[in-house]
């Protein structure tokens, strides 16, 4: 049934009108439904944090030597120089957290360095802590007696001892099992892109 406006046009009747917002609704509803698994695989693709564990590290000529770890990651990285080491800390981009990069002990002395025009902070001294949290932070590591744990997105370079390979050290990835140290220089992602 039509009604019959003054002007002389018709609209259709108000259970057509209904009929027809069912449709969209039903269509737009499907759609929905079958977007979220496909953006929820997405998700979970994208960007996926890794962890590195990092104990009692050392490498060939202590602290003014090759550096043991390097570590570059879009997260966090904690540590701990149980004997004499040097931790260079850059802090190349701001993430949700605005924290500063923090070291404590009693043997602890700080400088300013600068890597490819980043300015950071060196840490020097034998039994100390450390932290960077909440950006990209660019963290290297000399000496020995070394713990880190980093997690997020990012790449690590280990470095062990040429001259006491096997005792140098052991690290692991995202709960694997601990190995030994490289000899050589090993560089791997932390992480899913």
């Amino acid at each position: 049934m039509k009604k019959k406006f003054v002007a002389g046009s018709y609209v259709p009747a108000v259970d057509t009108l209904r009929f027809a917002m069912r449709r969209i609704l039903l269509i737009s509803a499907s759609a929905a439904v079958l977007a979220l698994p496909t953006a929820a695989a997405a998700r979970a693709h994208a960007g996926a944090a890794g962890y590195l564990v990092v104990r009692n590290a050392a490498a060939d000529g202590g602290v003014t030597g090759s550096p043991v770890v390097t570590v570059v990651v879009d997260g966090f990285v904690l540590g701990r120089v149980s004997q004499e080491g040097r931790v260079e800390i850059y802090h190349l981009a701001s993430g949700t957290g605005r924290l500063a990069a923090q070291a404590t002990g009693v043997d602890l002395s700080r400088s300013g360095v600068t890597w490819r025009g980043v300015p950071g902070t060196a840490y020097s001294g034998s039994g100390f802590r450390f932290r960077a949290v909440g950006g990209v932070w660019r963290v290297v590591i000399h000496g020995s007696g070394i713990d880190v744990y980093a997690g997020g997105r990012g790449r690590v370079t280990l470095h062990g001892s040429h001259a006491y390979p096997g005792s140098d050290g052991r690290f692991a990835f995202d709960g694997r099992p601990f190995t030994s140290l490289p000899s050589g220089e090993l560089t791997v992602p932390i992480g899913h892109p």
